[in-house]
């Protein structure tokens, strides 16, 4: 068996975390705010405005290892591919920050409409 080792496991887990450190903020940051939104919310202004901003820092760190990871994936897959992928993951991303600030929004189709024009433009 051609094995790294435990020595050599930990090594490679430790630089994959090291690459990821800004994925993995952002995992712990969503982690902390979800169940204490309210809590932050009731603080103040300032408290919840301090919040939203390390929270959009967060969302963008993120999704700059999301397009990372992307062009990677897009370099190996080669060029009419690629260029879908990368297509495909700068919507996605969009998407999803699209319909996680619109989620209390009163209107549903507002929502949609939204979401729908992100995709078409």
């Amino acid at each position: 068996m051609c094995g790294l080792g435990r020595k050599g496991e930990k090594a490679a887990m430790g630089t994959i975390l090291k690459q990821e450190k800004f994925l993995l903020l952002a995992v712990i940051a969503t982690c902390f705010a979800y169940p204490f939104e309210h809590q932050l919310l009731n603080h103040g202004n300032s408290v919840a405005l301090i919040a939203g901003i390390a929270l959009v820092g967060f969302i963008v760190c993120a999704s700059m290892r999301v397009a990372h990871h992307a062009e990677l994936l897009a370099e190996k897959v080669g060029d009419p591919y690629g260029t879908m992928i990368l297509t495909l993951s700068a919507v996605l991303v969009e998407v999803v920050i699209l319909a996680i600030m619109m989620s209390n929004e009163p209107s549903p189709t507002l929502v949609r409409d939204t979401i729908y024009s992100a995709v078409i433009f």
